[in-house]
């Protein structure tokens, strides 16, 4: 008998509730959040053990803790978790999770054991931390904006002194903590990058990728603990996809109803555009590649958006094979590509 098991975690407790393959339920049961009730609560349930939860904040610890004491475990998208009627509570998310899985409605998210954790751990919160930056340099800027006071002025985020130019004393007060706020974060953001290069001697792919013009240090440690194992993209259409870098056209009855992104990682799709732009700057191959589009007639838009899908197979081929960029990339690649051709051949025959 296959159990199928939907958990509803939060921090405090978790919610789970366990159905047959008939979809009728065993068991329910909400215990505290620790490692001890979860293994206790699994190891009660007989037969076959499908788990299933929502990718969340504790989904990577949920994962390490449970994956050896069930038969299959997937850590489910959100996103695509089919929407339920009636009120919202934990028993119903649990046991609406479980019927999805038992259905094979739900769409996986990739985890694993790995050293990247460690790197992961490090790169998501330094991408929660250039948010904040921006998110504070905003409100500074709304700060002066609402007097009409300009701020487009080189160095104005490290300019303390703008804050006098406000008219009066509790918006210079909001001015100046603001400033202090900035640069506190501004110096954590130079301790990150610390260890991110101690990441370039400590992980070689990440070493590799900094090879390929517009990969800086950063963009190669996010690209690292984003992808992880590489070899899960069968082919670059599909990493595409992955980092949102190609839209999908919508279409109905014969009908085209434009085209839409698919759900990826925005991460990567802001590091890639980024290296795209910062390639532009370089004598490299990479450049003439987007200059040959330009001279097709493509615009600077999709030729910058082309640029970025190549960067993205780039980068992805370098993961898989361990190896580094050189300007003949391409031409190494090909004779690759035909050897291994010629090999398959010989053993068919």
């Amino acid at each position: 008998m296959i159990s199928y098991i939907g958990l509803d975690a939060h921090s405090a407790t978790c919610t789970a509730v366990v159905v047959n393959e008939k979809g009728d339920i065993l068991c329910r049961k909400t215990f505290p959040t620790t490692e001890s009730q979860l293994v206790s609560f699994l190891e009660g349930i007989p037969g076959v053990k499908h788990l299933t939860f929502e990718e969340c904040h504790l989904a990577q610890w949920l994962y390490v803790t449970l994956v050896e004491h069930v038969d299959q475990l997937l850590v489910c998208n959100p996103v695509y978790v089919a929407k339920k009627q009636g009120a919202k509570t934990d028993f119903r998310d649990a046991l609406h999770l479980a019927q999805e899985l038992r259905t094979g409605h739900l769409k996986p998210v990739h985890h694993e054991e790995s050293r990247w954790i460690e790197l992961r751990v490090l790169t998501n919160n330094y991408l929660a931390l250039i948010e904040e930056i921006v998110r504070t340099k905003n409100r500074l800027k709304a700060v002066f904006r609402s007097e009409a006071i300009d701020t487009n002025s080189r160095g104005f985020y490290s300019d303390r002194a703008r804050a006098k130019e406000l008219s009066h004393d509790s918006a210079k007060f909001v001015a100046e903590s603001l400033f202090d706020q900035i640069d506190r974060l501004e110096k954590t953001k130079g301790e990150y990058r610390e260890f991110f290069q101690k990441n370039v001697k400590k992980y070689k792919p990440i070493r590799n990728l900094t090879s390929v013009p517009g990969i800086d240090l950063v963009r190669a440690n996010i690209i690292t603990a984003v992808v992880c194992t590489p070899h899960r993209f069968k082919n670059k259409h599909l990493f595409w996809g992955y980092c949102m870098l190609v839209r999908h056209i919508q279409m109905s009855g014969g009908r085209i109803y434009g085209n839409r992104r698919i759900h990826g990682r925005a991460e990567l799709r802001d590091v890639f555009l980024g290296a795209a732009e910062s390639a532009l700057r370089t004598e490299t191959s990479l450049r003439k590649y987007y200059e040959a589009l330009r001279a097709k007639g493509v615009d600077h838009k999709d030729a910058k958006i082309a640029l970025a899908r190549k960067i993205a197979a780039l980068c992805l081929c370098l993961l898989k094979n361990n190896d580094t960029f050189h300007d003949d990339f391409d031409v190494q690649q090909n004779r690759r590509t035909e050897a291994r051709k010629s090999l398959n051949l010989d053993v068919t025959l």
